[in-house]
């Protein structure tokens, strides 16, 4: 067998047909890497953020990389051969340190929700990261003598690790499959004269939110004619993922098994939305599209779908929220504190989406001056016009509607007006101003909806349920951060979810009960309003008395982004509260539950006795 010939043994039209290859593999693992597997990878984590497929996605990149193609080949051809096996080196390179870092040198700065990045955290990270960058560069050039020859081999291994690094993710449960068109018609904003039960759920609204409000304007009373307040109502979990379905269904998890297992058992057959469509009532569910897969035969919506209001912008928002949050993973740490600088992304989108609702609103990737909000809560604000503009009393059956809003929700984009805050605006409010002036917008978005029931005539046969799906992760009692960690449980504002319920032809001042009730008594609450003779864990709201001392669970722990794929939910403690939330004197430790079969729990259990 013949051995290769060595560069010098060959002809010059031999070595430069192996520099124009070696050039154009590197140049091809750098797209694969930058504008195919970095979008692919971040899509991946936030399917259920967008509306769009990921090809629309890429494909908003072609003009990037039609350029980086036609510099690459103007350089190779009025290079020198030095400087194309030079130019395919530092491609090759960068290919190799965007993969790394993308995939290898990855650390958690975070959710982007509106809170501070702390950079100090990174710094040393970030010195590492530079030290590479910098090392890898230098030895590409230094040895590109050597790298240029054997780079098409080394970027089919590339290639081949960006492959498999997805396929993993593939294979841990997540997907490229987006949120979808809401898939509902207008008949779901269709009430009956009959009855009908809306359930809203503001994510994250807090009773010690509530509770602010009502100091700072006490018109708030008259204007929640027929509600009661249950200022004593208890969280099941701190975060949303377990905390729907214990509202759906009053079941709840002590993670002795899989989560996916959890939300099949209490949402396919046992659920509220399910029992209720069975029996005849005209049901819609909308909410975080994770859920959506366990209803059966319930018309069902994720809130981020309603993003597919306005389809001209929607593809370019898409886009750019997938592209800047690719950009921040695949750069080093000082490159990112560029990319997202003072909560603004570099890749701007200076459109201005028209809400359903009337008035405008810039898309999540804002303008420069303008804070950003989350694509689920611009989309709730959509969804808000569409059930405003469609409300209709036609429907033939009683109606059941579950309706998740974010606008309660970091990041804090609003005023108390619903107008979109400047970052100069924001700078200028305290996190408890900020959550009190955007909380202030959500009610009067509530209350605008059960005006229009009002309009409609069909409100005074109507259950009226708003609540939080857990507390505050912002302390809004004073002083009470340092006493629950001293006395080692959690907050009292990260267990207190706002709660208030208009009873069928109830009317009135607001009212307040410090019955001790929990978000699992919901469903079972529904139930009875309903006529549905259905076992629900719970009781219902007006049968608990105040001063019951009743004992209530909750489950806490500490949660990261991530958990929203994971096979269990985090390690949890199990509390016990027989009294106020308040009152400290009313907390027991109970079981710490860790993840997985190691955790001795009953597999399902009621929270409350």
């Amino acid at each position: 067998m013949n051995a290769p010939m060595k560069p010098d043994q060959q002809s010059p039209a031999e070595i430069r047909r192996r520099e124009w290859l070696s050039l154009a593999a590197a140049t091809v693992a750098l797209l694969v890497t930058g504008f195919l597997a970095a979008p692919a990878t971040v899509f991946l984590f936030n399917a259920g953020e967008v509306t769009t497929s990921l090809p629309d996605v890429i494909k908003w990149s072609w003009p990037v990389q039609a350029g980086v193609l036609a510099v690459v080949a103007l350089l190779g051809v009025v290079g020198r051969a030095g400087g194309r096996r030079f130019l395919a080196a530092l491609l090759l390179a960068l290919a190799a340190l965007l993969y790394l870092q993308g995939n290898v040198l990855v650390r958690s700065y975070g959710k982007f929700d509106g809170s501070d990045l702390d950079w100090a955290r990174h710094g040393a990270g970030g010195a590492l990261e530079a030290a590479v960058w910098l090392g890898v560069l230098i030895a590409a050039a230094a040895f590109r003598g050597r790298v240029w020859r054997y780079a098409p081999s080394l970027a089919v291994v590339i290639v081949l690790l960006n492959g498999m690094t997805i396929g993993g993710h593939l294979l841990s449960g997540r997907t490229f499959v987006h949120a979808t068109a809401s898939g509902l018609d207008d008949g779901f904003a269709g009430f009956s004269r009959d009855r009908n039960v809306l359930i809203v759920v503001m994510d994250a609204f807090a009773s010690p939110v509530f509770e602010q409000m009502l100091a700072d304007d006490p018109a708030w009373r008259g204007r929640l004619d027929g509600f009661t307040w249950y200022r004593d109502a208890l969280a099941v979990y701190p975060t949303t993922l377990p905390s729907i379905p214990a509202i759906l269904s009053g079941r709840t998890t002590d993670n002795a098994r899989p989560v996916k297992a959890f939300l099949r058992e209490s949402l396919s057959r046992g659920s509220l939305p399910v029992v209720l469509q069975e029996q005849g009532i005209a049901t819609t569910v909308i909410t975080e599209p994770i859920y959506g897969e366990y209803f059966e035969g319930v018309p069902f919506a994720a809130t981020v779908s309603f993003l597919d209001s306005v389809p001209q912008n929607r593809h370019r928002r898409d886009a750019l929220l997938i592209w800047n949050v690719a950009l921040f993973r695949y750069v080093p740490h000082y490159l990112k504190m560029r990319v997202y600088a003072d909560h603004r992304w570099l890749l701007q989108d200076g459109a201005t989406a028209v809400s359903a609702a009337g008035g405008s609103m810039s898309s999540y990737s804002t303008a420069e001056s303008l804070r950003a909000p989350s694509p689920n809560q611009a989309a709730g604000r959509i969804l808000q016009g569409r059930l405003l503009e469609t409300a209709t009393a036609a429907s033939r059956r009683p109606t059941f509607k579950f309706v998740h809003f974010f606008t309660t929700h970091m990041p804090y984009f609003l005023d108390a007006e619903c107008v979109q805050l400047t970052q100069e605006r924001h700078a200028e409010l305290t996190d408890p101003q900020a959550v009190v002036a955007q909380s202030t917008c959500a009610l009067n978005q509530f209350l605008a909806l059960v005006d229009r029931l009002s309009e409609l005539e069909v409100l005074d046969n109507t259950l009226v349920i708003l609540t939080g799906d857990h507390g505050s992760h912002l302390e809004l009692i004073p002083g009470a951060r340092e006493a629950a960690l001293a006395a080692g449980r959690p907050s009292p504002t990260r267990v207190l979810p706002l709660l208030l319920v208009k009873p069928i032809g109830a009317s009135g001042a607001l009212k307040v009960s410090e019955a001790p009730v929990s978000l699992t008594d919901i469903a079972t609450t529904v139930a009875k309003a309903m006529g549905v003779a259905a076992a629900f864990p719970g009781r219902p709201l007006d049968e608990v008395p105040e001063t019951e001392p009743r004992t209530r669970t909750c489950y806490d722990y500490t949660w990261l982004h991530d958990y929203w794929w994971e096979e269990y939910l985090p390690p949890m403690t199990e509390y016990l509260v027989t009294g106020a939330v308040r009152d400290p004197a009313a907390w027991s430790p109970g079981r710490a539950l860790p993840t997985g079969p190691a955790s001795a729990a009953v597999a399902d259990s009621s929270v409350v006795r």
